[in-house]
Order: structure tokens, then C-alpha cells, then sequence
């Protein structure tokens, strides 16, 4: 082709470029770019074309073929019926061309092409790009005495572009080599990795990424990846994508993850998991062994892991690195063991601390970097203290600027007998007990509880719930199960107590101990009734039971997926914990003494199983926090 030729196919592809894309819709509204085209005998490599009308009318189609010069080498024309398909070899009676092309369309098609090679023997799949990008990221590079690479790039514009080659190692950091090149108005490139290399002085790459930047309106890219000059038979085509653009594959529901507490069978042992709540559930586990009895803890991206009896400590963690403690701080006093029970937040610079071997609750400050700036003060809790001199204070939440902190009164001295259990109120402003001058509450100024051995307490819809265990049966101590549990609701303005559900007495007990409850709304929550008896090896399983918390109505039957039911006792299901996500699923805790371990999430709409994610280790109990 002459000089002259040459200027005039150049011209002639500008005008039909700016009659179709760039001075308005003359022919076309839609065009896509692919950055190589080959038709060589020499090389058997050729262009299949696949293209599909995504629209119920007709599409006028024209493919653009040029050069690496920019010059337009064939224009074909398809018609693509009213959602019709077409797949064919573009360019076929061009010989030794090589280049890229672009489709123009009047509809919005779908589509990809593939590049035959080596007579047939090879085929790479290449992505139909829709917009040309001034940054490029090619994410796998390898180029050794196995594996080569082409790096295929096209300037789909009418001005030239110098485009800009950085290959980053695969530990990351700063680019360790650059290459620059310059490609015309419309014009490609074919960049061999191992020339580049040349000029790089690497004799080879096993691994790392190339970005591709431009200093004008951008270029489209592709990589071919194969093993075929060692003679294998491994090859693939990678992609070139848009770094920065990730709003489409970013999950803004990524909002919540649960740190679950686990221990061994034998509670030799302990860790902790995080799993994402939202789906795919991602989980870690094994995270940081220790001691078996812990409690987990969450506000916001941190997490903390209470140990308690033996342990004394908490350590924070921050949710994006689960396994590195942040700090750990003792939560020892002048007593021997504080045995650390739970960490109620009232903002992100205070908590309090209940610890059940003193009757002092700590203040603390979670946002710390130092002990001493751990714990900020205390609240005396002694006027609740029973006959073993200790008020045995568990579990709490904040509402409104106050903090409801369960009070379980067991006689430690005398067999953990229970006494009446109490709710004390705390400003949290002042960290002073309120009066909530309950009628049965005598001198105290807390809410005496009508349920005894009070173990979980939620607040959810305007009410706060507990429930009450009462206390379980003792085979070793030859005790029978005494049954002044059930479940309360307590309103926090006016601190009126509500019994919604009574265990019921010695003769009539349908659920046996409510050990646990969680309450997902007004009229729908669930409780475990714990009803362990024993028949030579056979034990039985743990139920799981709805009810609605405004009615104190239950479920005729137990939730499918927790049935009662006698079993052998190495396969006995127990559930220590429940929890509620923000999405409303309910989060079952469950495990055998064998070390079956799992959580269960079940959809509480129809109680059915959304997902059971195997534990390697025992959950014994559940917090959510935020992904911020």
C-alpha cells in the first residue's frame, strides 16, 4: 500500500469513527473495541467473532479492521435480527494482517471473540471492551523457560497515546521496571513480556502485575499466557481491567461480621472465629488458643476476648487482623480472681465490666493504649451481695443512657443455691445507681426478678427480655431441677416486670430449663429448653423453641432443625449460645461432646435453614460487630 493509499484509509476510518461515535449517531450509537486482530497463514492465527442483539429490533453492525498503524485494512457489515446471534471468522481473505478491531453497532449487543492460533491448536477468549481506560492492570505476569506473554494493546482514538509499562513484583510496593512505547490514532501493539525483560536485565518473571498507563484518552489490552514455546500445551488470556474502578464488586453489605468463642471438647482449650455474616460467609478460625473459658465481646471494627475464671484479662482485637491482639489488660483488683463476665458498651470510650468474684463492676475505657488508662472507676455493687459476700453480677445492656446489669444472687457456700435475682439500674452518664423504687425491691434500689438465675438479656422494640434458668438437675450431687425460671420483659421507663413465660414446677415443666433466649422482635423470638435426662447412654438433645414475646404464645412444636429427642449421649446436641444479626437471622450455637461443633443460621421468618457452617472447635458464645 502506498503512501497515498494509506492517508486516504486513514481518513476514511476517522470519518467513519466521528460519524459514529464522535459527532453524533449518524450510524451507530454503540461501539466496542478489541485490542487484536490476526489473520496469518504464517502464524495460523484468525479472528472469531461472536456478537448477540440484546434488543427486539433489528442491529446494522459494521467491524472495523485496522492495522497497527491506524489504517483501516476492511470494514464487514452484519445484520443481527431482533435478539439474533451470529458467530463467524472476521477478516478471513486478509493475509499476513495483523492489528485490532472494532464493532459499531446502532443496539447494544453482548458478545466476545476468540484468537485462534497455531492452526487451531490454541484459543484464547477475548473480552468485548466497551470503554477505552487511561490505566490498565494486567494481574498475572510470568515469563520464564515454561511460560510466555504477549501483551496485546489498541488506542481506539483519533490521537496518538504514549502508554506506559510498570511491572510490580510479586510482594508489591514500588514498580521495580518501566517501558514506554507510543501507538497512533487508532493504531496497536503486539509488546513481547521477554523483550521487555531484555531491557529490564531479568533473565525471568515467575510472578507480579503490569499496570498500563496512558497520558491521553485511554487504551483497551489483553495478555496471551501460554507454555506453548517449551512445547506444552497451557495457554490462557488474561485480561487488562480498570484498577480503580470497583464500585460494581464493592458489597456494601459487607456491614457485620460475628467473633464466635470456642473451646475443646474435653475444655482443655479455646479460640475464637470470625465469620462474615453476610454470604459468602468467610470464616477464620483457631484464632489465637488459649484458655478454654472465654466470652466475645463487639463495638464496631473492634472485638474483645474475655477470659474469665483462671485468666482475668481482656484483649482487644481489631476485626481486619482477628488473630493480633491489640492490647490485653487484667482486670484483677485486690481479689484473687475477678473472673470477668461480660463488656457492656455505653460509647466507644466506655464500658463496664461485670465481674462475677467481686462486688465491684469495673469502668473502663475500650479506646486506651495503655493499663493505666484502663480502668477509669468502679461501681459498688456489696448492698446485693448474699451470704457468700458477692452479688454475682453477669450480663447487660445499655438503653437510653442507662445500663440494665443482671445480678444473679447464687450462695456460692451453700451448693450455688439461687436467690432472688435483681436488675440494677446505672446512669451512665454518672455511673450512679438509679432508684427504680420497685415495691418488692425492700432497701435496694434495683428491680427484684420474678425468674431466678437470670443468664441472657437482650433489649429489643422498646422492652428488655431475660431469662431465667432456675437450676438444673445434678446426677453427681443426686439434686433434682428446680424450676423458678422463665422468661420476663421489663419495661425501661417505667421498670415494670412482665412475666411472659413461666417454666412452670416440679410436676409440669413442658420445656424442662430455659437456658437460653434471644428475641428477634416484638412477636417473634426463641428460647432453648434444656431437659437433660438420662436413660443408661441415651441423652436428650436440646430444643429449640419459638414464641411470640408479646403474648408469651409458643410454638406448638420444637424448631425443625432443634428437635428434642433421646439420642446416644456422645451425640447429644447442646446450644450455649444464641445470637440475632442485622438481617434478623438467628445465630444456634450447637455442639456434641464427641466436637461436632457448628453455628446454624436460620431464617427466623419461617424458621428455615439458611446455612450450617462446621466449627473445627465447640462455639460457646456469639458477638456482631461492624465492618468501619
Amino acid at each position: 500500500m502506498n503512501n497515498f493509499s494509506r492517508q486516504f484509509m486513514r481518513s476514511l476510518m476517522v470519518a467513519i469513527i466521528l460519524l459514529v461515535i464522535g459527532a453524533g449517531s449518524a450510524f451507530a450509537d454503540y461501539a466496542y473495541y478489541f485490542p487484536y486482530f490476526s489473520s496469518s497463514t504464517s502464524k495460523g492465527e484468525v479472528i472469531g467473532l461472536q456478537l448477540h442483539n440484546t434488543t427486539n429490533e433489528a442491529a446494522d453492525v459494521k467491524i472495523a479492521i485496522m492495522d497497527p498503524d491506524g489504517v483501516t485494512l476492511k470494514v464487514e457489515s452484519w445484520q443481527l435480527a431482533s435478539f439474533g446471534q451470529r458467530a463467524a471468522v472476521i477478516g478471513a481473505d486478509l493475509t499476513e494482517a495483523e492489528g485490532s478491531f472494532q464493532v459499531l453497532s446502532t443496539k447494544p449487543l453482548t458478545g466476545f471473540a476468540f484468537l485462534f492460533a497455531n492452526q487451531m491448536r490454541v484459543m484464547y477468549d477475548m473480552k468485548m471492551t466497551q470503554t477505552a481506560l487511561s490505566k490498565l492492570d494486567i494481574p498475572q505476569v510470568a515469563q520464564d523457560a515454561e511460560w510466555g506473554m504477549r501483551i496485546l494493546v489498541a488506542n481506539p482514538g483519533e490521537d496518538a497515546v504514549a502508554v506506559n509499562v510498570t511491572y510490580r513484583a510479586p510482594e508489591g510496593s514500588s514498580p521495580t521496571a518501566a517501558y514506554t512505547f507510543d501507538l497512533k490514532a487508532y493504531g496497536s501493539a503486539v509488546v513481547k513480556l521477554v523483550d521487555l525483560m531484555n531491557g529490564w536485565n531479568l533473565p525471568e518473571l515467575s510472578g507480579g502485575s503490569l499496570e498500563l498507563v496512558t497520558d491521553g484518552a485511554g487504551v483497551v489490552a489483553f495478555a496471551t499466557y501460554d507454555s506453548l514455546g517449551s512445547g506444552g500445551s497451557f495457554y490462557a488470556g488474561i485480561g487488562a481491567v480498570d484498577p480503580t474502578k470497583q464500585e460494581d464488586n464493592f458489597t456494601s453489605t459487607r456491614s457485620q461480621y460475628a467473633v464466635v468463642s470456642c473451646s475443646a471438647p474435653g475444655y482443655g482449650s479455646g479460640a475464637h472465629a470470625l465469620i462474615d455474616v453476610e454470604k459468602p460467609r468467610s470464616v477464620q478460625e483457631n484464632l489465637l488458643p488459649a484458655g478454654s473459658d472465654i466470652k466475645m465481646a463487639a463495638q464496631g471494627e473492634f472485638f474483645y476476648r474475655i477470659a474469665r475464671s483462671g485468666s482475668d484479662s481482656v484483649t482487644k482485637f481489631a476485626a481486619t487482623a482477628p488473630a493480633t491482639p491489640v492490647w490485653q489488660y487484667s482486670t484483677l483488683g485486690d481479689e484473687a480472681a475477678s473472673n470477668p463476665q461480660s463488656m457492656i458498651f455505653a460509647s466507644s470510650t466506655k464500658a463496664y465490666i461485670p465481674r462475677f468474684n467481686s462486688d465491684k463492676m469495673w469502668v473502663v475505657n475500650p479506646e486506651t493504649t495503655t493499663e493505666a488508662g484502663f480502668k477509669t472507676g468502679a461501681v459498688d455493687l456489696s448492698a446485693y451481695a448474699d451470704a457468700d459476700g458477692l452479688p454475682e453480677m453477669t450480663q447487660g445492656v445499655v438503653v437510653n443512657g442507662k445500663l440494665f446489669l443482671v445480678l444473679q444472687r447464687l450462695d456460692q457456700d451453700n451448693g450455688w443455691i439461687p436467690q432472688t435475682a435483681y436488675l440494677v439500674v446505672i446512669d451512665t452518664a454518672t455511673n450512679a445507681e438509679i432508684d427504680t423504687k420497685s415495691p418488692d425491691s425492700g432497701d435496694l434500689k434495683g428491680i427484684p426478678l420474678p425468674v431466678k438465675n437470670p443468664w441472657n438479656i437482650v433489649y429489643k422494640d422498646g422492652k428488655i427480655y431475660v431469662n431465667g434458668v432456675g437450676s438444673y438437675a445434678s446426677s453427681w450431687a443426686g439434686t433434682p431441677a428446680d424450676y423458678s425460671g422463665g422468661i420476663v420483659s421489663v419495661d425501661p421507663s417505667t421498670y415494670a416486670v412482665k412475666m411472659i413465660i413461666d417454666d412452670g414446677d416440679d410436676d409440669n415443666h413442658p420445656y424442662g430449663n430455659i437456658s437460653m433466649m434471644t428475641v428477634v422482635s416484638a412477636t417473634k423470638g426463641y428460647f432453648v429448653a434444656y431437659a437433660k435426662t438420662y436413660d443408661g447412654d441415651l441423652e436428650e438433645n436440646d430444643a429449640l423453641y419459638s414464641f411470640n414475646p408479646t403474648t408469651g404464645v409458643v410454638s406448638e412444636a420444637p424448631i425443625a432443625a432443634f428437635p428434642s429427642g433421646k439420642v446416644p449421649s456422645e451425640t447429644s446436641v447442646s446450644i450455649p449460645a444464641l445470637g440475632v444479626d442485622d438481617s434478623d437471622k438467628l445465630w444456634v450455637a450447637s455442639n456434641t461432646s464427641s466436637g461436632g461443633g457448628s453455628l446454624t443460621i436460620i431464617n427466623s421468618d419461617d424458621d428455615t435453614v439458611d446455612q450450617v457452617q462446621s466449627l473445627n472447635l465447640n462455639p460457646q458464645g456469639i458477638a456482631f460487630g461492624t465492618w468501619e
